[in-house]
């Protein structure tokens, strides 16, 4: 078994200045995706689901800052050339955030930029 090669005293230097950044941890389910950010939830939609729905044209954001949701409630409805679609939210809590750039344009909404399609933070309200 060939030994394995110890980093030089540079190596470990410069890794303690620059150290690799872990890839965020994100969950999916219908067409949803979460990842958690402290006690705050990013949610927004699926590479898999957008691709599915082709081409979008319009984007309606069906919450604002403050409300409150209930597990299942639809969060953001898609159009494309292909079929009209509601995404719902996977828990309760109260929405802090809404990314109005993507409802303004929903033309940027891509597949290959994933985490840049976030739709809203919510922070889940434990009783």
């Amino acid at each position: 078994m060939p030994e394995q090669q110890r980093p030089s005293v540079w190596e470990l230097f410069k890794s303690f200045f620059h150290p690799k950044k872990a890839e965020p941890k994100v969950t999916t389910l219908n067409g949803v995706w979460w990842e958690q950010r402290h006690t705050i939830y990013r949610l927004g939609i699926t590479s898999e689901a957008i691709q599915q729905l082709g081409k979008i044209s319009f984007a309606d954001l069906l919450i604002e800052p403050d409300q409150v949701l209930d597990q299942d409630q639809d969060i953001i409805e898609v159009e494309s050339d292909k079929a009209v679609q509601n995404f719902k939210t996977p828990f309760e809590g109260t929405v802090v955030d809404v990314n109005h750039f993507l409802i303004e344009n929903p033309e940027a909404i891509t597949t290959n930029r994933q985490l840049e399609n976030w739709v809203l933070d919510i922070r889940i309200d434990f009783d």
